[in-house]
């Protein structure tokens, strides 16, 4: 059977990994082209590493292009043949001479809530109960195009590395059905409600700092949640840079309580020290 749908995939880290094992695995597509961005330096000895899914499509025997600059996406978007371009967590804006080409970005987040940079951990942050995967026409607005496709995703008492896993896992197991909505002309296509769309940026280190007398346990909790894997959450101490590794709303015997706003209480159970081992939380304050 000939493939009806000749697709370019452009991705970088882990979470798109799936999705491109999906799609090289669905009778009805072709992939013609993988774009990720050139091996970059990594570690201490910064030994040049392929991106996850450069290995990936090593690995699936696909064609792959490095792509440096918006030149090259540019020219290598004009040279090779495709009919959509499938985009997850690429890392580059497109300019719209690629975007003449349809093209569907993936983002972690119920559009038009979250557009921006890190739309899981904004939701965790927010308290939300609910978020989900949405496949999106991009356009030259950041993540404002017109919705194809969404699923729905608890996030409750989840962390930002566990809901990436589980997303990842989702969109891969939804793009058989995106695919052949789209061949057949099914998909529900909606515009976005401006005037419901909110926005998420960038955290940095210095956000995973948390302030006790002014922020209560919940709030802390959730910083602890949407901040696996990082940036981590921390106490500023008299012995320096205490980073919370692992706490809970609940008391328990290893636990050691940690009065915040609001007469609330965390109870921190692992944590580490600027410089060395991890280590019981019983273990450390009891050290003082």
């Amino acid at each position: 059977m000939t493939p009806s749908l000749r697709i370019f995939f452009f991705g970088t880290p882990y979470i798109a990994v799936p999705s491109l094992k999906a799609l090289a695995h669905d009778k009805n597509v072709e992939i013609v082209g993988v774009g990720v961005f050139p091996d970059r330096p990594v570690g201490r000895k910064q030994i040049l590493t392929p991106c996850a899914v450069k290995v990936a499509a090593q690995e699936l025997n696909l064609p792959i292009y490095e792509i440096a600059s918006k030149a090259e996406l540019i020219e290598i978007t004009q040279a090779v043949d495709y009919d959509l371009g499938i985009v997850i967590a690429f890392g580059m804006i497109f300019p719209e001479t690629v975007l003449e080409k349809p093209t569907v970005n993936v983002h972690f987040s119920l559009l038009p809530a979250y557009r921006g940079a890190s739309p899981v951990q904004a939701a965790i942050l927010n308290g939300d109960t609910t978020s989900g995967i949405t496949w999106q026409r991009m356009v030259k607005a950041l993540d404002a195009g017109d919705v194809l496709y969404q699923v729905k995703h608890s996030i409750v008492d989840k962390s930002t590395a566990t809901l990436w896993k589980e997303m990842a896992d989702e969109t891969a197991e939804s793009f058989p059905q995106f695919i052949q909505d789209y061949l057949n002309e099914t998909l529900q296509k909606q515009s976005q409600d401006e005037s419901k769309a909110t926005f998420c940026g960038k955290f940095s280190r210095s956000d995973g700092e948390i302030l006790p007398t002014i922020e209560t346990a919940q709030s802390i909790y959730r910083k602890f949640l949407a901040f696996d894997p990082w940036p981590g959450i921390y106490l500023e101490t008299e012995r320096g840079r205490l980073k919370i590794l692992d706490c809970a709303l609940n008391n328990s015997e290893e636990a050691v309580p940690l009065a915040a706003a609001d007469d609330t209480t965390l109870y921190l159970t692992t944590v580490q020290l600027a410089g060395k081992k991890a280590q019981p939380a019983v273990q450390y304050f009891s050290n003082q």
